[in-house]
């Protein structure tokens, strides 16, 4: 079975928005709206931004921190009633994501984001899209996935098409200096789990590989840096690992992505999902591929021998993350109703190896 591979023109470094406007030129963009949150709006990014864009026809900054349907429609109207002819993304995944889901229902004729959202059979054309992201870990700007809530409080639903790849991406880790520290330290996991899960995925990628190898080296060698006033250069590293992981979950991800995205149906950032489930999925995955574990643990500067699982552990609470769901506020309602949800979840597909329901539950207790 063959793996693709499908990446976005990519621009890169400080003070890259200024390329903003040649961009949208090259695309032949002439009245683009912008989307964003009222966070990167608090911060000063949408005025900049905005200042960036020529013909500039609309903006909207409603996006919730976790994304809906309802959001997407908003935007969207806004999109059609400034006669718009293209999207540019500012933020982080959950903005990205949106407008992904906008791009492609204003290149259709569906009513509405619910009509689209997990029915990437529908995606037939996308607008020209340019994602500009603000933290250091979604990888949306690379990835071919968009995961919004139908309603919110219910699961997130991921829509995974080719199309969906943003066309342009301006990589500029100036924009990322007002980003709190936690939020670096969980978007940056976030971004690692991108990295490991899809190097682990299957079939193998000898592109995507690479590249999630090196997103992973990354993340080790500058977190802790990246968390410092001065940190410029580790943020512009794990911007790159940031789209590292992107371009990794085009091979897949696996049950630790199926473990966050059952537990994203309340107030709780993914990535500190992701960093409560990641060290245990992994000792559990490397087991059966120990080969590739192995390589993944010389690629972060582990020591021979060292187990990739116990590293995660330890960099999650040196970063002083979340080590159980209860931990990071999340109260499950029901352990096997998400049990059943995280055996017959998506994300399952690539894996080297499944979890059963017997192991999901004690994955499940263990991080409770």
């Amino acid at each position: 079975m063959a793996s693709t591979l499908s990446l976005p023109r990519v621009v890169f470094g400080a003070g890259s928005l200024v390329e903003l406007a040649a961009e949208l030129a090259l695309l032949g963009v002439t009245r683009p709206l912008l989307i964003a949150d009222r966070g990167v709006e608090r911060v000063g990014l949408v005025a900049v931004t905005q200042a960036a864009i020529p013909g500039l026809a609309a903006s909207f900054v409603d996006v919730p921190e976790n994304p809906t349907a309802a959001g997407a429609d908003g935007a969207l109207a806004i999109y059609r009633a400034a006669r718009c002819d293209g999207v540019v993304a500012l933020g982080g995944g959950s903005v990205l994501d949106t407008a992904k889901i906008v791009a492609a229902l204003a290149a259709g004729d569906l009513p509405d984001a619910a009509a689209l959202i997990g029915h990437p059979d529908l995606v037939k054309a996308v607008v020209p899209l340019v994602a500009i992201p603000t933290t250091l870990g979604t990888g949306s700007e690379s990835s071919p996935v968009a995961a919004l809530h139908l309603v919110t409080g219910g699961a997130g639903i991921g829509t995974r098409h080719p199309l969906l790849v943003p066309r342009v991406a301006v990589c500029d880790p100036d924009l990322t200096r007002t980003l709190p520290r936690r939020l670096i330290a969980a978007t940056a996991i976030d971004a690692l789990s991108h990295c490991i899960e899809g190097y682990f995925a299957e079939p193998a990628n000898p592109v995507a590989d690479a590249l999630a190898l090196d997103g992973a080296g990354r993340v080790f060698a500058a977190i802790h840096a990246a968390l410092e006033p001065d940190g410029e250069a580790a943020r512009a590293s794990l911007m790159a690992a940031a789209f590292a992981g992107g371009a990794a979950i085009h091979k897949g991800l696996g049950p630790a992505h199926a473990i966050a995205f059952v537990c994203g149906d309340q107030d709780v950032h993914h990535g500190t999902l992701i960093g409560v489930a990641l060290p245990h999925t992994v000792r559990l995955v490397a087991h059966h591929v120990p080969a590739k574990a192995a390589r993944l643990a010389t690629a972060v500067g582990l020591d021979a021998g060292a187990h990739l699982g116990e590293a995660l552990a330890a960099l999650v609470a040196s970063l002083g993350l979340p080590a159980t769901l209860s931990d990071a506020g999340y109260r499950m309602a029901s352990m096997e109703a998400a049990v059943a949800a995280m055996v017959a979840s998506h994300f399952n597909r690539t894996s080297p190896y499944v979890p059963d329901a017997d192991q999901y539950r004690e994955l499940t207790q263990a991080i409770a």
